[in-house]
């Protein structure tokens, strides 16, 4: 059994172009290379004012069989011929519900390129929705002496990237966002010309990790077929799609089913013995672990079951008691994979033949995990809010309980002025990013 397994990852690394082999610099998948604020970002202009050090990178995971990618933000003072060394900031994204479609039309190639680029691969969700590389930048930036030097060097960063098609149109202004990071909430009391001092310089990566739950699936098998091409994005054809429903035409997408906890420990090891920063890296616990709603609560469970690899955590709008989600008609209309992750999905049937592990879910759960006393160490670095509008009942629940539980008063956001009405959001989730950094900041030093 242990040589088959060795023999069908060796010919997985065969069949793997070498390009997606080894890591490489501030390049561009193909499928989304037209994205003008992708090129913006990993390709510096001569034209531009700021220009970020973003790295999109490679490796082939053996936990998931397959190839996944990543970014990597660089600290503005990064440089190979230096001996500094930096802190890593893991930040999972959330649930991406395009990935579950409703026609079948989804997992044709031209809509599968669609989704990757348009609706955006799950890796590209802090980058290009949360707008994480501008922020980050802004916060590190030792020029900016005070609340207001930052207010304005994040107006300016906005105002270049709407040059590069960076914010949508239903985002707000330049202007609207700085002054909601600083003034309504890194910085409410007023007085904006007191001094401010930059956060800690830090490595952060932003991983795939698709509709996972970030979470070892339990019963270990696989749904779909082997995916064709194993390089690149994730993309798919119609065959690699599954349909879940025996009447409506709703189908789920590859990707999501496997060891995805284990999957992410095998990249932060990759990261410091096999990457190209390997020797820029501190060792464990200088590593801080956040992510917003699915993302949330990866990093919330995972901190609490590897403790000594964290110094600090961070969840935004995150499902930190996923014990409150146990409707299967529901967990499989809106999200089938939570079915299988915790449980049995039984694809062609009705949703009451599927079933839930509910010992999985408990040993997996944020709240029961702290109630049974597990990461003690960690309970005091935990950051953790979520939003006046949230309308996930068991989101807003869960951080109740939470906050009961650490003995801390609500951590509910009011809404404020151009912060998304405080919704399950991106609007919501960047109004509060100089938060997030500054709590791992302090952390990690």
């Amino acid at each position: 059994m242990v040589k088959r397994r060795i023999l069908k990852y060796l010919l997985l690394i065969l069949m793997v172009p070498l390009s997606f082999t080894t890591a490489y610099s501030a390049g561009i998948t193909s499928w989304c290379c037209e994205n003008r604020e992708l090129r913006y970002l990993l390709q510096p202009s001569s034209g531009a004012e700021f220009n970020y050090k973003i790295r999109y990178e490679s490796f082939l995971s053996i936990n998931l069989g397959k190839i996944k990618n990543f970014f990597i933000i660089l600290p503005p003072d990064f440089s190979h011929t230096s001996p500094k060394r930096y802190p890593l900031l893991i930040l999972l994204h959330g649930y991406n519900f395009h990935r579950n479609g409703e026609k079948k039309s989804v997992c044709n190639p031209e809509s599968a390129r669609d989704l990757l680029c348009e609706k955006k691969e799950e890796e590209y969700h802090w980058l290009l929705l949360e707008d994480i590389a501008p922020i980050t930048w802004a916060m590190m930036d030792s020029r900016n002496k005070s609340y207001k030097d930052l207010e304005g060097d994040l107006r300016r960063r906005f105002q270049e990237l709407v040059k590069y098609d960076g914010l949508e149109t239903w985002d707000y202004r330049p202007t609207e966002i700085a002054t909601s990071l600083v003034q309504h909430n890194l910085y409410s009391d007023g007085g904006c010309s007191d001094s401010f001092k930059p956060i800690l310089g830090m490595i952060i990566l932003l991983p795939d990790g698709d509709n996972s739950f970030y979470t070892d699936e339990d019963e270990g098998k696989q749904l779909f077929p082997s995916t064709k091409q194993k390089g690149g994005c994730d993309v798919f054809s119609a065959d690699e799609c599954m349909k879940i429903s025996p009447f409506l035409s709703r189908y789920m997408k590859p990707g999501a089913l496997g060891k995805y906890e284990s999957y992410i420990l095998e990249l932060m090891q990759y990261l410091r013995r096999s990457s190209s920063i390997r020797d820029k890296l501190l060792p464990p616990p200088y590593t801080g672990i956040g992510g917003f709603s699915m993302g949330g609560y990866g990093a919330m469970k995972i901190a609490l079951l590897h403790p000594d690899l964290f110094s600090s955590v961070s969840s935004q709008s995150g499902l930190v008691d996923v014990e409150l989600l146990n409707n299967r008609v529901l967990l499989k209309t809106l999200m089938p994979e939570m079915l299988e992750v915790f449980g049995h999905l039984e694809p062609l049937a009705l949703p009451t033949s599927s079933t839930i592990n509910e010992s999985y879910k408990r040993a997996h759960n944020p709240l029961r995990l702290i109630r049974e006393g597990r990461g003690r160490k960690l309970w005091s670095t935990i950051y953790f809010d979520y939003g006046e509008g949230e309308r996930f009942r068991a989101i807003k629940e869960g951080n109740k309980r939470l906050a009961e539980i650490l003995h801390l008063p609500n951590h509910m956001i009011s809404i404020q002025p151009h912060n998304g009405e405080a919704a399950h959001n991106y609007l919501f989730w960047r109004s509060r990013l100089c938060n997030v950094l500054l709590h791992h900041s302090l952390y990690l030093r």
